[in-house]
């Protein structure tokens, strides 16, 4: 519950913050990033973990991203929507792991330990659309490149933890497929909309190397997460007419 409330919060405060960044886009590209044919989209959520083949003691692990989408439409009910995540944070917990940093001493310490280990990716989903005629729901279907960027092991004790790099331990791609459903607020943000996405991926890598686990260790993720495009105030108001009728 405390977790699930956290999340709220920061979605609320993700959320409030992208019509500051989409005045941003508006300087930046003017009407070129908003036409009804393509327009892009801020984008938030956070990701529930889960691992394969990993002993975990049922702990939740909950990440989050952040980035940037595209709406390319190619008719009435298709699109197409390249999606890149700047900031793609997720985390596994080992129960056992030991540090191996040269130090004997320090080893010793950190042997057998409780392990947190958070990844920072890059994301590059490209999703294919279909949208109900009621423009209501969306369902789509991606696959998703992941590019890490940074990992790091905090080998916990009660005495105190110990944070180590741990880039030699976690493969530095990762790749799969994402199913999504979207439900679609027309009328919110001014005509502007908000997207309200349930989305399942599934890795196909192990993303972890040998080190820690010599069994196929494949990320999958639930994500509840929010899109907000940037349209014109022209097109806002053809928006607001539409769902209207």
């Amino acid at each position: 519950m405390k977790k699930t409330l956290i999340l709220g919060i920061t979605l609320f405060i993700i959320t409030t913050s992208c019509q500051a960044q989409a005045a941003l886009f508006a300087l930046l590209f003017g009407d070129k990033v908003a036409t009804e044919n393509f327009n892009v989209s801020l984008e938030a959520g956070g990701t529930f973990m889960g691992y394969t083949n990993l002993d975990d003691s049922g702990r939740s692990k909950m990440g989050i991203n952040f980035g940037i989408g595209g709406n390319i439409k190619l008719n009435e009910n298709w699109f197409v929507c390249p999606n890149i995540y700047f900031l793609a944070k997720r985390n596994l917990f080992l129960n056992n792991f030991s540090l191996d940093s040269g130090n004997a001493n320090l080893d010793s310490d950190f042997s057998n330990v409780p392990t947190r280990v958070t990844l920072d990716y890059i994301d590059v989903p490209i999703f294919f659309s279909y949208q109900t005629n009621n423009k209501k729901y969306r369902f789509s279907l991606a696959p998703q490149v992941s590019f890490l960027q940074k990992s790091r092991g905090e080998f916990q004790r009660p005495e105190g933890d110990f944070t180590q790099n741990f880039d030699g331990y976690t493969k530095d791609v990762d790749y799969g497929m994402m199913v999504d459903f979207a439900y679609i607020l027309g009328k919110a943000h001014k005509g502007k909309g908000l997207h309200i996405h349930l989305r399942y991926y599934y890795g196909f890598t192990d993303i972890l190397n040998d080190q820690i686990s010599t069994a196929d260790n494949r990320s999958n993720y639930l994500s509840l997460h929010l899109s907000l495009p940037f349209i014109t105030n022209e097109l806002a108001e053809k928006n607001l007419e539409s769902y209207s009728e």
